[in-house]
């Protein structure tokens, strides 16, 4: 690693915004790795010499079950124990006491029965947390395997060196080796969750780690030859499995088990089988029922995707066109199908990160997001599918001209009202459905589409409906009331369970429902569409039809409790709420970890809008935005400890809600949107999302005094700009940052908005400056409790040492910056320590170190899907590989931080593992291909303006 091509963390720091946790907070314990007690706060407590911590490890593994003293003997010394062992283990005990309760808080360790317990509950443990993911991992495994990886990167994530190091007596090294055991499984199991997601190239690399320490696991093996196989690396997978044959014959006179001797032949015939499934599958949002009566419209429709690159769907709302796009994108072959739904959006200066978003391409230092995305989508053919652009008809017609002509490969389909505009735009009118005519004949009448779907969504609502030669002529009578528009056709068939249909087409001659349908449509398909929902919406109960309304609010998924936040009344919802899921009005979808979330069509809820006034609107917004906020300041002190991912996973969930709340919040109380920004700034530069960060950013600065309020902001500002390589903008934010702390005696910020300021003298060349700067920021971190920040900081200046080739100082701060990160233990802080510390020992230290610390900072940076981190740390890997002459190592690696790169769009990252490709071609002798690979790097180079520097 090197340059501004490091992981962007290297560019800035972090705090936790002044959130410290309290000392009431319960005492948790590690013993995968040192046994270690830790108070309220996340510091560790001294529990003295080898003897207590072996007698609290005792104790911990029987969580909650007493153990005599008898057996507390037998457990620390071998027969026969010294006559005083039982006055020694009291001793031990009493110390472990006053240690465990020096902060305050409840007694955990207690005497009962007749001897000792320690009572906590499963969370405060280490491994009970490990082994409720991993089960829970192994569970999910097949089912949801995305939850699965999650899951399984947290119960990796617990571990922090062998388990119970510094234990030696025979109990705990029986308890670490089965511990150390289902670590295997975990790692295991995590790579095949990963290999089921697609993600081969990404794990090869460990695969190969895990079965060289594992040779005789079968399960690692087939793992690698899939991994391997689907990288096309064939002769190495067919390789994997003699190997794994030669060592079981060898060490145990058994052959491979049938599966993998049957996984070996499948190889080796190529078997389509183990490809995985299309790359687009994952992003299309699961159809909503079955696909009834538009065929002929498919077909009509790729064929113009084939002859054209840009394919607009019109039509009147609830007519199908969303429905036709999905099924369209889901029946793509020939390249990645990704579709991005504008209908969240209020605000046109986000459209271009959003598309970013969906198609998981983070913003380039240095270069504008669009045409990153260009670059992006230059070297992946793709289907980009952009749903409901009616409102931003102008702004999506800039970015898709703009996206057409910088990327060849790719195709756009757009659903609109109506057309973009762009210059080579096909217009494709979407029409109801066929409805049957009066006089056809039954069976004429059951073969039109808009009966056929009447029938479908009837059948589903499991009330046993089937279309008969008896009802087939009042289903017909009512598909010509509805216009044959497929949405008001489908809410309809909600009520065949509950209505008979005679009274659902007495409904829609209902003169008031029709009265309030010409008020609010000209178009007379609006019309009838509004009459079904008008009519539907009569049906309804009071408390229903509140509810309802007040569920527009949400611009997309919503779940439960955000529903009950916005509901006016102190009712629970889950009722009302399932009355209008089985009405069709809400759409409920179940997510992979088995919750359930909920969202309005975009027609429905702009009904659903129209039955609020003006003041309704304003209560309930306002209610929305306090509710995600207090989601946000819910999970903004847990993105700072161990186990973050999840928390900012649900921050993206919730991301359209989050950017509604924000919207509103400036709009009518800014004060509210700087505290959004305040818990949000560290996940929008996680994921990338830097120019979005910046956006709210500049709101919240324009809405904020002159006072310290500023200091976080202006603190994530520099360091989202550092982020883009906006050096200048960077420094001056810090600047202000630096003169503010220091006008408000606030050492942590001061010495944050230094180490902000040494970074940009560091990317400048300004190693003195910065080097001094590092360490007055350092100390001022420390000195203000920010031990998160100043462990960033010691990192940054442990790289400095190291560029400068100092290696003693490089070190001992790698280290410093180790230890505080273990602190808190937020898992980007303790990658980036070893990341640094990784580069410092393969260069000057032991390379098997180097290897492990890279292979640990590789699993952080995954935990909290910080990819420029994994690319990084994959490249660092490569490295170390090259270096001992692993050429196939450093081969997988090299390709694995490649496909990480060109998947998030990172042009500099990818000219840096095209170089480390090229490298390992010409050391096996491939000089034409390494001359090639040399080509396409400098051109990456050429398009981002950032040289390859020298040593590198």
């Amino acid at each position: 690693m090197s340059g501004l091509t490091e992981p962007a963390l290297d560019l800035g720091r972090y705090r936790t915004g002044g959130w410290c946790v309290t000392a009431d907070e319960p005492l948790s314990f590690r013993l995968l790795g040192p046994v270690t007690a830790l108070d309220g706060t996340g510091a560790p407590l001294v529990l003295g010499g080898p003897r207590r911590r072996a007698v609290l490890a005792a104790l911990l593994l029987e969580r909650g079950r007493s153990l005599p003293v008898e057996r507390l003997v037998e457990l620390l010394w071998p027969a026969p124990a010294p006559s005083s062992a039982a006055t020694m283990v009291h001793g031990a005990v009493a110390a472990l006491r006053r240690a465990l309760e020096s902060r305050g808080g409840p007694r955990v360790l207690v005497t009962r029965d007749g001897g000792y317990a320690v009572e906590v509950l499963a969370e405060q443990l280490d491994i009970a947390r490990f082994e409720t993911a991993l089960a829970e991992g192994r569970r999910d495994l097949a089912p949801a395997p995305g939850k699965a990886a999650r899951l399984l990167a947290q119960a990796l994530a617990e571990w922090r060196g062998p388990a119970l190091a510094g234990v030696e007596e025979t109990f705990a090294r029986a308890a670490a080796q089965r511990l150390d055991e289902l670590r295997v499984e975990a790692r295991a199991l995590r790579v095949d969750a990963e290999l089921r997601l697609g993600h081969h190239g990404a794990i090869v690399a460990e695969l190969e780690t895990l079965a060289a320490e594992h040779p005789l696991r079968e399960d690692v093996c087939a793992l690698l030859m899939l991994a391997l196989y689907r990288c096309g690396r064939q002769a190495e997978a067919l390789a994997a499995y003699r190997r794994l044959r030669t060592v079981l014959a060898g060490e145990l006179g058994v052959e491979p088990e049938k599966r993998l001797s049957d996984l070996h032949l499948a190889v080796l015939r190529h078997d389509p089988a183990l490809h995985p499934g299309p790359a687009g599958t994952a992003v299309l949002p699961a159809p909503l029922g079955s696909f009834v009566g538009r065929g002929g419209d498919v077909d009509r429709i790729g064929a113009l995707l084939r002859a054209h690159r840009l394919v607009t769907l019109t039509g009147p709302g609830g007519v199908g066109k969303t429905r036709l796009a999905v099924e369209i994108a889901r029946r793509e072959a020939d390249a990645e199908a990704v579709i991005v739904d504008l209908a969240p959006l209020a605000d046109p200066a986000l459209l271009q990160g959003l598309v970013a978003e969906a198609l998981g391409v983070r913003a380039e230092p240095g270069q504008p997001l669009a045409r990153t995305v260009a670059a992006a989508l230059a070297v992946r053919p793709a289907l980009l599918v952009l749903d409901n652009c009616e409102h931003l008809v102008a702004e999506s017609a800039t970015l898709v001209q703009l996206l057409l002509a910088a990327a060849a490969p790719l195709r756009v389909l757009a659903t609109s009202r109506e057309p973009l505009g762009v210059p080579g735009e096909r217009v494709y009118s979407v029409h109801p459905l066929s409805i049957p005519s009066e006089g056809e004949s039954a069976e004429q009448a059951a073969a039109s589409a808009a009966v056929r779907l009447f029938g479908d969504r009837a059948a589903a609502t499991g009330s046993g409906f089937t279309v008969t030669a008896a009802n087939v002529a009042l289903i017909g009578e009512l598909c010509r009331r509805l216009d044959g528009l497929p949405l008001a056709i489908e809410l309809a068939a909600a009520r065949a369970a509950t209505l008979p249909l005679a009274k659902l087409v007495d409904r829609l001659n209902d003169p008031f429902a029709l009265l309030e349908s010409v008020t609010r449509a000209a178009d007379p398909r609006h019309r009838s569409l509004a009459a079904t929902l008008a009519w539907g919406h009569g049906l309804l109960g009071d408390t229903e039809r509140s509810l309802f309304a007040r569920l527009a609010v949400f611009p997309g998924r919503f779940d439960l409790a955000a529903a009950n936040a916005v509901s006016g009344g102190p009712a629970e919802v889950e009722l009302p709420l399932a009355r209008l899921v089985a009405s069709s009005l809400v759409q409920p979808e179940e997510q992979s970890d088995g919750g359930m979330r909920y969202r309005l069509l975009e027609t429905v809820r702009a009904y659903a809008a129209a039955q609020l006034d003006p003041r309704g609107h304003c209560e309930v917004a306002e209610q929305h935005a306090a509710h995600y906020l207090a989601v946000a300041e819910e999970a903004q002190p847990r993105l700072f400890a161990p186990r973050s991912g999840p928390w900012l996973a649900r921050l993206h969930t919730e991301r359209d809600n989050l950017r509604a709340a924000l919207a509103w919040s400036f709009a009518h109380d800014p004060q509210r949107g700087v505290r959004l920004v305040n818990c949000l700034w560290h996940y929008w530069d996680l994921r990338g999302a830097r120019d979005e960060g910046l956006y709210w950013v500049h709101k919240a600065l324009t809405a904020a005094g002159s006072g310290p309020e500023r200091l976080p902001l202006l603190s994530a500002g520099s360091l989202l700009h550092l982020g883009r390589a906006d050096l200048a903008d960077s420094e001056q934010w810090a600047g202000e940052q630096l003169a503010l702390g220091r006008a408000h005696e606030a050492p942590s910020w001061t010495g944050d908005a230094l180490a902000l300021l040494a970074t940009v003298d560091w990317a400048r060349g300004r190693y003195d400056r910065a080097q001094r700067r590092y360490e007055d920021g350092v100390s001022l971190s420390l000195a203000g409790g920010d031990v998160w920040g100043a462990s960033l900081a010691e990192a940054q200046l442990a790289r400095l040492h190291r560029d400068r080739r100092e290696p003693d100082a490089a070190r001992a701060m790698a280290l410093r910056a180790l230890a505080h990160a273990e602190e808190p233990g937020e898992s980007t802080a303790r990658g980036l320590a070893r990341d640094v510390l990784a580069s410092i020992e393969h260069r000057w230290g032991d390379a098997e170190e180097a290897a492990r610390l890279t292979g640990e900072a590789l699993a952080l940076y995954r935990e909290v899907n910080y990819a420029e981190g994994e690319a990084s740390a994959l490249r660092s890997a490569a490295t170390i590989a090259l270096g001992a002459a692993r050429t196939a190592d450093a081969r997988a690696a090299f390709q694995a931080a490649l496909e990480v790169c060109r998947r998030i769009g990172h042009r500099a990252g990818t000219a840096e593992a095209l170089e480390g490709l090229a490298e390992v071609a010409a050391v096996t002798g491939s000089s034409d291909q390494a001359a090639a690979l040399n080509a396409e790097a400098a051109r990456l180079r050429d398009e981002t303006g950032i040289p390859r520097l020298a040593g590198d």
